[in-house]
């Protein structure tokens, strides 16, 4: 968000700050994005714990989860 500024015979854009909500909305996001991580490490492990047989019936081979389960957790 900007704000318009009249100065020397001119305007300019000033970015506006605001107090308290970006600190908030900052922590929130990055809890969630914590948990995103968490979440595919723990996905990933879990994948590699999976027999055979159940990563066939999903269309998977033992090459594909294990290189998912390779990834790192912040990649997709």
């Amino acid at each position: 968000m900007t704000t318009l500024v009249a100065g020397r015979g001119n305007l300019r854009l000033v970015p506006t700050i605001r107090v308290g909500a970006p600190r908030r909305r900052s922590a929130v996001s990055l809890l969630q994005r914590l948990e995103l991580w968490a979440d595919r490490w723990h996905e990933r492990r879990a994948l590699l714990a999976c027999p055979d047989e159940l990563l066939k019936d999903v269309g998977l081979s033992r090459a594909d989860a294990a290189r998912e389960a390779g990834k790192p957790f912040w990649i997709e």
